[in-house]
């Protein structure tokens, strides 16, 4: 099970190096998503690009800081 669990991990790691950056990123990408099929958020349409370019933005501010302070 050990075996199977660092496998994995690694192929995890190649796949989407840093969680961090894949979890905002998934997170933007799901915001933006909602954003774009919910009527009651037609509102924030227009701000779309500007969300998507900040939550990616941020994720990887995160992610350098985490490097940064290791």
């Amino acid at each position: 099970m050990k075996h199977i669990k660092h496998a994995l991990k690694e192929i995890f790691d190649f796949f989407c190096g840093d969680w961090r950056i894949f979890f905002g990123v998934a997170v933007t990408i799901l915001v933006i998503e909602v954003i774009d099929h919910q009527g009651f958020l037609a509102f924030a349409a227009p701000f779309a690009g500007i969300l998507f370019i900040l939550g990616i933005s941020l994720s990887l501010v995160i992610s350098l800081k985490h490097e940064i302070t290791k």
